[in-house]
């Protein structure tokens, strides 16, 4: 309970203070997202140095966030009047976020690729042109002749113009449609904000963060509080000092790098079963502020997970229909996604007072006038959203029933993901399904969909369409309407989001399409686009009938997921959240369990024995891992553009 006090606190303090938007952020914001993305694909790629878009909050967002936090102090104690204030800072952080998926290994190559991939890879042997041709929507993708995918795929001709008009149409019509998914998320969880913030309690670490990082920015001292505190600077030390030395073996050959933050050490025990060892200095900074059962719940349900599938695999069990039957891996995801689903609608059914309210007020026009106006336009913007991406959807050639079941699923997927993110910082999460595939596909039965509808639904569901198992923009919303007021300055908050897509969406496919014509598309991007394809062909020729074998497991998801609720919410001595449960074998969690034990030992020991004031005197040295973290990373890569620009060292990655 002192944990959970301590941290209703600090979020109570970040939605009272109100940052101020200014035009000259929302500038610098759009300046910051071009130089980054720049910078991430024509430095970071090229050099090798590293993967910076892996998660929901990606090094795509803190690195120049921090960067920024470093060069503003400079600034504040040289030049006070080009100074940035602490609002200005936090709107270059909201507007990075907004976009912070979609360069590198976020979106944007997958889209990219798929859009190039049908007019050019067919071939006799994988049957695409007469099985697939007819169905396609081509008009959503890039124009089919030679000068337009040959080039894009093996390099540009010297002095031969870079194709845009056999892109136009694609960006045009990809860029309305997820910018309706954007909008449509921007009402949806402001119509959620305020029961997740008073009634909830989320904790909001991710923005928590900045909010303490830019603590004292505006006042005497004229830099963040925390630079001022010791703890952050061991913390710092901890981090980056042992990048420096890894930084000296670049130049001293045979001297042994340091691995431990960089490297994964792993424990097998068969297919697909085994425990990852990592301390990720970023995930120990942002995990210190989640609450310690989610803690708990992620890194227990991993190891439950990695029982599971030992187990499974010595059994050889599988469930499903002859042909279609799916092995112990795949079950499992089937149940995560079962109990995800319950999260989402758990959700919905905890703020069903908040809902009936806000109907009550749009329809009676009773209350707070200028709140009224505020739902009224939400509500306006939630369906006209909504229509718009049904309407494309059905566009490609789906009917009215798939496409609404479709958005459905993927809209209670994104906000499950949206609001867990929000509760715990953890931002790790990648389900394995997030567009209802396992419904539409396994649970209805693909036989029972004509083939144009099947062929629609995949483009639809796949990575091309509003990110892969990183979600644009959804995870940054939430955060961005805690940090800022929207009732104060709504139209300020609107543009940082609506600014800051359209500019990263552009800059994004801009330079990834000019860097695959320049580069050739088959170094870049590899092959990617290929399997979504090839997985049209494989369900046309062997449809698959409705399978209540696999639906039964992800029932069972469902009901564990609702057990662990129910025990909840009546006995607080109960120590675990369903959010184990939906991400038990998620990547993320698979990957960074080791770390979210680490914080969770920690932080419990604290407030066991020092209670609330121990776990804020810890803040100031977690947050100096990450920021030691994100300085010892652009310090390897600046040495690599300098002194190795042929070949530079990867610093961060999984």
């Amino acid at each position: 309970m002192s944990e959970i006090s301590s941290q209703s606190e600090s979020t109570a303090e970040a939605g009272k203070f109100s940052p101020v938007i200014t035009l000259r952020a929302l500038v610098l914001g759009a300046l910051t997202i071009a130089v980054t993305f720049y910078c991430i694909l024509h430095i970071v790629e090229r050099l090798g140095l590293g993967s910076y878009v892996r998660s929901q909050f990606p090094m795509a967002v803190f690195v120049p966030f921090v960067l920024w936090l470093f060069l503003n102090t400079f600034l504040k104690r040289l030049w006070p009047r080009l100074a940035l204030s602490r609002g200005e800072l936090l709107t270059i952080f909201s507007m990075l976020w907004v976009v912070g998926t979609l360069p590198q290994y976020g979106w944007m190559n997958t889209w990219t690729a798929i859009m190039a991939t049908p007019g050019y890879h067919a071939t006799p042997e994988n049957r695409w042109a007469e099985t697939l041709f007819e169905y396609l929507p081509w008009h959503v993708f890039a124009a089919t002749e030679p000068r337009v995918t040959e080039t894009f795929w093996f390099g540009l001709p010297e002095g031969m113009a870079l194709p845009w008009d056999g892109w136009a149409s694609a960006i045009f019509q990809w860029l309305s449609v997820s910018f309706a998914m954007v909008v449509f998320g921007f009402c949806l969880i402001a119509l959620f904000q305020r029961q997740w913030a008073d009634s909830e309690k989320l904790t909001f670490p991710l923005a928590q963060m900045p909010l303490d990082l830019t603590q004292g920015i505006d006042g005497p001292r004229r830099m963040p509080d925390l630079f001022c505190s010791p703890l952050f600077w061991i913390g710092f030390g901890v981090v980056f000092l042992p990048i420096l030395y890894n930084i000296g073996t670049y130049f001293v050959f045979g001297l042994p790098p340091f691995e431990l933050f960089g490297e994964f050490y792993f424990i097998e025990f068969g297919y697909y079963a085994r425990l990852a060892f990592r301390l990720m200095p970023l995930v120990l900074a942002v995990a210190y502020l989640c609450p310690v059962d989610i803690l708990g719940s992620l890194w227990v349900f991993n190891l439950l997970h990695v029982l599971k599938l030992w187990v499974g695999n010595r059994l050889g069990f599988s469930i499903g229909a002859q042909g279609q039957a799916m092995v112990t891996w795949h079950l499992i995801s089937m149940e995560a996604y079962g109990a995800m689903i319950f999260v989402a609608c758990w959700s919905i059914w905890l703020a069903r007072r908040h809902l009936r309210q806000v109907l009550y007020q749009v329809r009676s026009g009773r209350g707070d006038p200028r709140q009224i106006v505020h739902y009224r336009i939400i509500l306006i913007g939630l369906v006209l959203s909504a229509a718009y991406v049904v309407g494309w959807a059905v566009s490609l050639g789906m009917n009215l029933f798939v496409a609404l079941g479709s958005f459905t699923l993927m809209s209670l997927a994104y906000l499950a993901i949206t609001k867990l993110v929000a509760a715990t910082g953890f931002a790790y999460l990648f389900p394995r399904f997030t567009k209802g595939e396992p419904v539409i596909v396994d649970l209805v039965g693909s036989v029972y969909l004509a083939p144009r509808t099947l062929v629609a639904f995949k483009v639809f569901s796949s990575s091309a369409f509003f990110g892969n198992t990183l979600i644009p923009a959804w995870p940054a919303l939430t955060h961005i309407l805690r940090i800022f007021s929207l009732r104060r300055q709504p139209r300020w908050v609107v543009a940082v989001v609506f600014v800051a897509f359209p500019v990263g969406f552009l800059v994004t496919a801009g330079a990834t399409i000019e860097l695959s014509y320049d580069e050739g598309g088959a170094v870049l991007l590899g092959g990617q686009g290929s399997g979504l394809f090839d997985h049209m062909v494989h369900l046309l020729e062997n449809p698959r009938i409705p399978d209540m074998g696999k639906g039964s497991i992800m029932l069972l998801g469902w009901v564990e997921g609702a057990a662990i609720a129910f025990m909840r919410s009546r006995f607080h001595w109960f120590p675990f959240h369903p959010i184990g449960l939906a991400f038990q074998n998620g990547l993320g969690t698979r990957a960074y369990w080791f770390s979210l034990f680490v914080v969770w030992a920690i932080k419990l020991t604290l407030l066991r024995y020092g209670g609330v004031k121990a776990f804020r005197a810890g803040k100031p040295f977690f947050y100096g891992l990450g920021i030691g973290y994100a300085v010892g990373v652009v310090l390897s890569g600046g040495v690599d553009l300098i002194w190795f620009p042929v070949e530079g060292h990867e610093v961060h990655k999984w």
